[in-house]
């Protein structure tokens, strides 16, 4: 049966509607969500608190053409949206070795700023896909053609929204005085 008719016997209140077109997308759901968040427990419930969200837009009427694609790009935006709460959930203050060097604790310092004030950067971007594509590229180490599948988007898109988004926040950096210009 085809999703636009299965969608309007979930509005007529057939539950058995609603399993028959969201079981078939479960697995590779969760196959998403886990290939970025690295975690069973925090992907299971990405994939719940998406199937409420797919069971309230489809009630409320919404125009859901491609389905699949639609439900797919939802539980991988919801995870990328987990991965960056748990993420700043762990940034906690610096703990450093007190028996290392100067030289060592340094580093430490320098590479943990570092670190922090991209993450910054990342999140203040305005572009949404630019800031899915640097996470999933970079920190969740991703190729290029599995972020394509994930978003549900061309690879030359991709490849496109990561050159746009290094831009992006290179500039950004630049703005926060992160990234200082050399004028000599």
């Amino acid at each position: 049966m085809d999703q636009e008719a299965l969608m309007k016997r979930i509005r007529n209140g057939e539950d058995e509607a609603f399993a028959q077109l969201v079981d078939p997308l479960i697995e590779k759901g969760y196959r998403t969500s886990f290939s970025i968040l690295r975690s069973k427990e925090l992907a299971e419930e990405v994939v719940q608190n998406a199937l409420i969200e797919v069971y309230r837009n489809i009630m409320s009427g919404k125009d859901i053409r491609y389905f699949n694609t639609w439900f797919y790009k939802l539980v991988s935006h919801r995870s990328i949206d987990a991965w960056r709460k748990m993420t700043r959930l762990k940034e906690s203050p610096l703990e450093i070795d007190v028996g290392t060097d100067k030289h060592g604790v340094m580093e430490s310092v320098l590479k943990e700023e570092t670190e922090n004030e991209i993450k910054k950067g990342i999140s203040s971007l305005d572009n949404s896909d630019y800031r899915n594509v640097l996470i999933l590229y970079y920190y969740q180490e991703q190729p290029i053609q599995e972020i394509s599948d994930l978003l549900g988007l061309k690879s030359t898109t991709v490849k496109s929204h990561l050159r746009r988004a290094r831009n992006a926040l290179k500039k950004r950096l630049i703005e926060n005085q992160f990234i200082g210009v050399n004028t000599q």
